[in-house]
């Protein structure tokens, strides 16, 4: 009985240090930019932060179907980290919003266009193949579109503006959760099997993460 309990024990202490790591390097990227950007925007794209929240919606979306589908911690805890970023990212989007320096600029319009324009054709090809709209690979084709085109063109616009308004914490504690959110939620489909949900919110994840890895580059350079 012991010798069956000990991996269990063990998966249960992963996914809880996944957790814990996770909110502490989400609490340092929110609070950090935060505090960045009290001195400096620059590089910072309103349109980058706002579908950042959009795309974490989608996701937060698709965690809760999927924990209604097969509950769990882990699950559970997948829902709390999606809560919590969507919380500090909405924080700094309402501060970018009202801060003076920040405007609406090319590289705004045209990431919305690029957006809005990919999302409308997911949902019309979706259509077309009999996908309802609640879909979850429709969602997964929101999420991209919410995450990867946006942070492409943030590095557009930090080649444009330089980067001084993004926080070198952001980047890296980016990398960190963004890899340990693909991680659990791998370990989600491990427990629970592929469901659609699960698909979607890893889809989602790796796009997040090829995406961002443009935009350090750039920033580095």
């Amino acid at each position: 009985m012991s010798a069956t309990l000990a991996p269990q024990r063990r998966s249960r202490l992963l996914a809880d240090s996944l957790f814990y790591v996770q909110a502490a390097c989400a609490l340092a990227m929110g609070l950090s930019q935060l505090r960045r950007m009290l001195d400096s925007v620059e590089g910072v794209s309103i349109s980058w932060m706002l579908f950042w929240v959009a795309f974490l919606a989608v996701n937060l979306g698709l965690a809760v179907r999927a924990h209604r589908a097969f509950a769990s911690r882990l699950s559970r805890q997948t829902i709390i980290i999606y809560c919590l970023w969507t919380a500090l990212c909405g924080a700094n989007l309402l501060f970018l919003l009202f801060a003076p320096e920040a405007r609406w600029n090319l590289v705004d319009t045209v990431t919305t266009g690029l957006t809005l324009g990919g999302v409308t054709l997911a949902t019309l090809i979706g259509r077309a193949r009999g996908l309802r709209l609640g879909d979850p690979m429709l969602h997964a084709a929101y999420a991209v579109f919410c995450k990867a085109v946006p942070q492409l063109t943030l590095a557009w616009n930090i080649l444009r503006e330089g980067g001084a308004g993004i926080s070198i914490v952001a980047f890296t504690a980016g990398h960190i959760t963004i890899c340990l959110r693909l991680w659990q939620v791998l370990m989600s489909i491990r427990e629970a099997g592929l469901d659609r949900n699960r698909l979607g919110m890893a889809i989602g994840e790796a796009a997040n993460e090829a995406s961002w890895v443009v935009a350090t580059v750039v920033w580095l350079m």
